[in-house]
């Protein structure tokens, strides 16, 4: 007698599109490990922001920041390319502490730790770092201060980075992109 796993498929319908979860969320870790996390290739805007993008499948993924202390971003995920149909969009906002502007040796260390604790994204919290306090190397250490609170359809959170004391924070929020 063979066993059948009950295996649910969570679509979710925007627009005219219907979109499979799970497959979305597998996208998303892979995107991002691929970017930033993933030191991906940067292109600069004409307002001189950064833009990181990764195409695979059905998907296609595009990270926007400006600044450097403090940048903030928008990362967007669109149905098949550049131009289409937005359906996933998560924003942050931080940076280094107001008290170390202008320490560019520090936060280039900040930043190069950023991008391996960001690279330890997991499935079911795919929006930055993991979750709790995770992740440290030498002094450096990443907490995902409070857990994320929601799910990929809809969350808010925020990190830190410490060493010794709290060195860089930032705020995110996102979620599924329902159109009428």
């Amino acid at each position: 007698m063979t066993m059948l796993k009950d295996v649910r498929v969570e679509r979710k319908e925007l627009g005219q599109l219907i979109i499979d979860i799970e497959e979305l969320r597998d996208f998303i870790v892979d995107a991002k490990k691929n970017c930033y996390a993933g030191n991906g290739e940067e292109q600069i805007a004409e307002d001189g922001s950064k833009i990181l993008t990764f195409q695979k499948g059905k998907f296609h993924y595009t990270d926007n920041y400006a600044g450097y202390f403090q940048a903030p971003g928008t990362e967007i995920v669109r149905w098949q390319k550049p131009n289409g149909q937005r359906i996933w969009q998560m924003s942050y906002s931080g940076g280094m502490q107001p008290n170390l502007y202008g320490d560019k040796d520090l936060a280039h260390a900040t930043f190069e730790f950023l991008k391996r604790s960001l690279s330890k994204i997991t499935r079911e919290n795919p929006f930055r770092g993991p979750e709790g306090e995770s992740f440290d190397e030498g002094e450096f250490k990443y907490w995902a201060y409070t857990s994320p609170k929601g799910n990929i359809k809809r969350f808010v959170g925020n990190e830190w980075i410490s060493k010794g004391t709290i060195i860089f924070s930032q705020d995110y929020i996102g979620g599924l992109v329902i159109p009428r």
